[in-house]
């Protein structure tokens, strides 16, 4: 039996505002799965330096070329489980950089881009921008389509007539609906990676509902995926059959 194409699916992390256990359990459970493809679902950065909303102490970066630092510095972890497939999905949190640029140096347009600062395609990583669909195997894998919360993942499914994968919400959620002439349809969303303690665009009680995980997706010759998500419950997650703490 060959083994299926595996691709590790990493849901928004808001470096550098990550959990560090939480991506410290991903970064494990990679280096066991030995992914194919790793793709980022949106909001691996967090710009919180260029964001609209007052600055507070709680802030991890105060400015852009500390969070770029840190971001390079996650990324290389990720490079290092040896995929031979990067996907950078972009989220709307890194089209912050664009935003702060058309409102505050337009002159600047076409200089600054987040691809070169974080070496994205000197190191590999194949670049979706945000609002753009990422097309593999038979999944559509996109930040988002416009909608947020419990059933965001639902209307992603909808919204292309087809399986689909989303970031964005925080919160896992996974549905298989049948269909009478093809495919059962996927639609799934994976939690977040980030210390709900860092960010302080939420309020906390809201954040309570954000679960930390990942997703796995199993690909056979047919394009066809066999999707896991992978919850993180007390500091551990099972993937393959095997806890990993």
């Amino acid at each position: 039996m060959s083994r299926p194409y595996v691709a590790l699916l990493v849901p928004d992390s808001h470096v550098p505002n990550e959990h560090k256990g939480a991506f410290s359990l991903l970064l494990k459970a990679g280096k066991l799965l030995r992914p194919d493809a790793v793709v980022l679902l949106g909001d691996f950065a967090d710009c919180e330096s260029l964001s609209a909303h007052e600055p507070t102490h709680t802030r991890g970066a105060r400015f852009f070329r500390d969070e770029v630092a840190k971001v390079r510095s996650r990324l290389n972890c990720l490079r290092s489980l040896g995929a031979s497939k990067l996907h950078y999905v972009k989220g709307n949190h890194e089209w912050r950089l664009e935003r702060y640029l058309a409102s505050n140096a337009p002159a600047l347009d076409g200089l600054v881009d987040l691809d070169t600062l974080l070496g994205l395609s000197d190191s590999g990583w194949e670049v979706t921008e945000y609002r753009e669909t990422l097309k593999l195997g038979k999944l559509n894998i996109t930040h988002d389509t416009g909608s947020a919360g419990v059933n965001a993942h639902r209307t992603a499914s909808r919204d292309y007539m087809g399986s689909a994968i989303i970031g964005h919400t925080h919160r896992m959620a996974y549905e298989v609906s049948g269909r009478p002439n093809g495919l059962p349809v996927l639609a799934a969303m994976f939690g977040w990676l980030g210390d709900p303690k860092k960010v302080d665009y939420v309020h906390q009680a809201k954040s309570a509902a954000w679960a930390h995980g990942f997703g796995v997706a199993y690909f056979d010759s047919n394009g066809i995926a066999h999707v896991q998500p992978v919850p993180i419950i007390n500091g551990t997650c099972c993937v393959q059959g095997r806890i990993i703490r």
